[in-house]
């Protein structure tokens, strides 16, 4: 059966990228759209009067502090929970000088590659993957959102931290490949998705993948191919600037599993890679 995202999160990134997707970046009035429809949806403590005014909440609306992703939909497509929950000035911590203060901090400048038409997170094994799609993190809890540029090696991560049951963007780290404990692997992937010869010698042979029927949208053909049959699929393949949400996943080194998950849709596409004798391959893919 295919895989389909779950939570509130998705609901709310589905509804946000119908909006920027009608009007294009930068629109007011999809702002103003926006804000209305996760009005229910955002803790009423972070509503400003003029929006309470509106008549709009008859009833207390459900807290988005619980599941981070649930939290970082409505921020990213929020402006009144931006402003609630941005440290100001934010830090801007750099590895080789001073940490900045920024006072002018953009939002939409900054998660702009969040807007597009997928995300994607890495895990160090399927199970991590499952485990957190539902998880409520304990107070104190840091999540990085990374912004990982595959063109030049560089990620910024954007540090939330909750507390007091709420979360909020406390700071800004960048850092390179070189910071990371998945350097040899980002590494490995920039060319993977970049080179297509170097692809087709990545892929393992025979490679493990698990597919939608296309006769029963409600089943799916799990089989092995050769490696030479791997362009037969043609999927498109994460490249530039990727995302990863990274809430403490342990990476040991020689599994990482990339997960692209659609924000038009339920689907998702999951690509496992393995380290074996000291070269990356693609040992599965299940869409």
């Amino acid at each position: 059966m295919s895989i389909k995202c779950k939570g509130i999160g998705l609901a709310v990134a589905v509804m946000v990228a119908t909006l920027f997707s009608c009007g294009g970046k930068g629109s007011e009035s999809n702002q103003e759209e926006v804000d209305l429809l996760l009005l229910d949806t955002i803790p009423v403590d972070t509503l400003t009067k003029e929006e309470e005014e509106l008549g709009l909440i008859e009833e207390k609306a459900p807290q988005l502090d619980g599941v981070f992703n649930d939290f970082l939909f409505a921020y990213l497509h929020s402006h009144t929970l931006r402003k609630e929950r941005t440290a100001n000035p934010l830090p801007l911590e750099h590895s080789e000088r001073p940490t900045e203060l920024l006072e002018d901090f953009n939002p939409e400048f900054e998660f702009s590659f969040l807007s597009g038409e997928y995300f994607t997170t890495l895990y160090g094994n399927v199970s991590q993957m499952y485990e957190e799609d539902e998880e409520e993190l304990e107070e104190d809890s840091i999540v990085n959102l990374q912004r990982i540029n595959l063109n030049d090696g560089t990620i910024r991560n954007f540090r939330f931290l909750r507390q007091e049951g709420h979360w909020q963007l406390d700071a800004i780290r960048e850092a390179t490949f070189d910071d990371d404990e998945l350097n040899d692997f980002l590494r490995f992937y920039a060319r993977f998705c970049t080179d297509s010869i170097f692809q087709n010698q990545s892929i393992a042979n025979p490679l493990h993948i698990v597919i939608q029927d296309s006769e029963d949208e409600e089943e799916s053909i799990d089989g092995i191919i050769d490696a030479d049959q791997w362009q037969t699929f043609c999927p498109e393949v994460p490249s530039g600037i990727i995302s990863n949400i990274h809430k403490g996943q342990s990476y040991g080194g020689h599994r990482i599993v990339l997960r692209k998950s659609g924000l038009s849709n339920g689907m998702q596409e999951v690509f496992t890679f393995t380290k074996e004798r000291g070269n990356w391959r693609l040992t599965r893919y299940e869409n």
